[in-house]
């Protein structure tokens, strides 16, 4: 994927137990990359873009402050993945 310098980075970072400092160190863009993050249109998107990949099944882990914030996403991915042809 072309992270293999910030990945050392990282690592390095973290096993020095510099954990802030890791994590500032990881690029956005693998971030987003590797992540479903968005709007309900962009997750729609990046969903359709794994399914025309031959991705069959997506294992979703919402995030948030409350239990609300966390229902609230993952019905957003519930949601987007309805829309999604072929997945």
């Amino acid at each position: 994927m072309g992270y293999e310098e910030a990945a050392a980075e990282v690592q390095n970072l973290y096993l020095d137990k510099k954990w802030r400092e890791a994590a500032a160190a990881m690029p956005q863009q693998f971030i987003d990359d590797t992540s479903l993050l968005g709007s309900g249109t962009r997750l729609v998107e990046r969903m359709q873009r794994y399914a025309d990949a031959g991705v069959t099944t997506l294992t979703i882990a919402p995030w948030g402050e409350t239990l609300a914030a966390r229902v609230e996403a993952l019905e957003a991915a519930v949601e987007a993945a309805t829309k999604v042809k072929d997945l």
